[in-house]
């Protein structure tokens, strides 16, 4: 199991930083989240970040910052696939599109960006669809964001998923319940906890901060016993730790390098045991 470092924790700091914090604290690879200096800088820079801290970007991810289009399959995965493709990334994260059918339009353009972009990888890259998260009750009309539903659009096109225990905990399965939903099918984990708590202003973006993708171990969820699920599944995939600013307390690098390091021993004393 290559456990990896999202760069969206320090989404708002040099690219260089998150590396860097990343060979640090002993991580096998990051995830790296589109963002404005990927796009400014290109795949050249990223690749000698990847050379100078000797850490492959092990998957690519959309931006976790809205701006126009970020969430349109049209508009991102095809600048996912070539940004993969460049950092020779075996595995490319997609967000699934809140429709109730798969009928509707927008429904009907993911589907076929997805296999047409599909198509394009070369063999041993992958485009793994993440579960997602309830922010609010109206999401519950969401389709795929029914694992059940989720896991049969992956067994009717073949393909793989990534698995975010922060959303999971959101929804009616819970972690495991959701898990062993999907488990076969996932070939990359978003790791986090959950904090429920009271948002104001009640906006997603304040959730993913402040409640979802918080520090293993300091939340609600049962992530002792989902790792060990994973372990008795003999899981060889990516575990990468997603979590928010916030949760890695990113106003302190020295701190967030120890708050790093706390993380990876959380799932590596699993793996002794």
């Amino acid at each position: 199991m290559k456990v990896s470092f999202s760069t969206g924790a320090l989404y708002h700091l040099p690219l260089r930083t998150a590396f860097a914090l990343a060979h640090d604290a002993g991580f096998d690879g990051v995830e790296l989240v589109y963002c404005p200096e990927v796009v400014w800088r290109g795949a050249a820079f990223v690749q000698r970040l990847m050379r100078e801290y000797s850490l492959p970007v092990l998957s690519v991810h959309p931006s976790v910052v809205p701006y126009p289009g970020y969430n349109r399959a049209a508009h991102i995965l095809p600048r996912l696939v070539s940004l993969a493709e460049r950092l020779e990334s075996s595995l490319v994260v997609l967000h699934t599109p809140k429709v109730a059918t798969l009928q509707e339009p927008r429904g009907v353009e993911f589907v076929k960006v997805l296999l047409r972009e599909r198509e394009r990888c070369n063999p041993g890259r992958q485009i793994a669809l993440e579960n997602s998260g309830f922010y609010r009750t109206s999401e519950a009309r969401c389709l795929l964001h029914d694992a059940r539903q989720l896991r049969d659009l992956a067994d009717r096109y073949d393909l793989p998923l990534t698995f975010d225990t922060s959303h999971a905990g959101t929804s009616p399965y819970g972690v495991l319940g959701a898990y062993d939903i999907l488990r076969s099918r996932v070939v990359n984990v978003h790791f986090s906890d959950l904090l429920p708590r009271r948002i104001f202003p009640d906006w997603p973006p304040l959730y993913t901060i402040l409640s979802h993708h918080q520090l293993p171990g300091q939340g609600v969820l049962p992530l002792s016993d989902f790792v060990r699920e994973l372990l008795a599944d003999r899981y060889a995939g990516i575990l990468t730790l997603e979590i928010s600013p916030t949760a890695i307390q990113a106003w302190n690098l020295a701190r967030a390098r120890q708050i790093l390091v706390q993380a990876i021993q959380f799932v590596r004393q699993f793996e002794g045991a």
